[in-house]
């Protein structure tokens, strides 16, 4: 059947009613003037009114299936756009939450490095001073820099982003942990010389990447 759409097939069904209305008016003026008329038997007026309102009436069907159609792909169209919206959004909350993190834990450049610490202003370690940034943030890592490379969610330096955790080491120890904060930077506790700095990712070779965020 050619596909119609809902205000062409109304076009059509007004049409055929209008069908309608012209036969049952030719009845009458047939009745009224016989002389002006050739005679029409009843049977043949009976049958074409019969079926021009099998015509509308199929019509009618169709108009309110077509209409349902219509319903349900805009319905669907909603959802999909829908879903995009609240896809994007969600991607936008979780980048802004590794930026708060990140944001966070650059106001501690500069203090000092304490081995042992924990204190993000009077002095912490490697991992004592990502522990304390992520439980100022709401989350809970280990203290040492070991256990947090294997708790989190390990990751490929391909998926870096800011927010994650770089480890460093050698012959299979993890010596050193700092935080990503994009662009190829690492924010960490250095050294007693250094403090908490900020460096090149690559300033050693990683060998681990680990996020406690999404």
């Amino acid at each position: 059947m050619i596909q119609m759409k809902v205000g062409d097939m109304k076009r059509v069904l007004a049409g055929v009613l209008a069908s309608v209305c012209l036969i049952s008016g030719s009845v009458a003026v047939y009745g009224a003037d016989q002389q002006k008329l050739q005679p029409v038997s009843q049977e043949v007026v009976e049958y074409s009114t019969e079926l021009a309102r099998a015509q509308a009436d199929q019509l009618s069907e169709e108009l309110q299936q077509q209409a349902e159609k219509e319903r349900k792909q805009e319905l669907r169209r909603a959802k999909k756009k829908a879903a995009r919206r609240a896809a994007r959004k969600a991607e936008k909350a979780r980048v802004e939450e590794r930026q708060r993190v990140v944001n966070y834990a650059l106001q501690f450049v500069g203090n000092p490095y304490v081995y042992g610490g924990t204190s993000l202003t009077n002095g912490a370690d490697c991992s004592g001073f990502v522990q304390s940034v992520f439980r100022d943030c709401g989350y809970s890592l280990p203290r040492v820099a070991a256990s947090q490379a294997y708790s989190g969610t390990q990751k490929s330096m391909e998926d870096l982003e800011a927010g994650d955790l770089l480890f460093y080491g050698y012959g299979g120890n993890i010596t050193h942990v700092a935080l990503y904060i994009g662009d190829n930077q690492i924010v960490h506790a250095s050294t007693a010389a250094t403090g908490i700095k900020i460096s090149e990712y690559n300033y050693q070779q990683p060998c681990m990447v680990a996020s406690y965020l999404a």
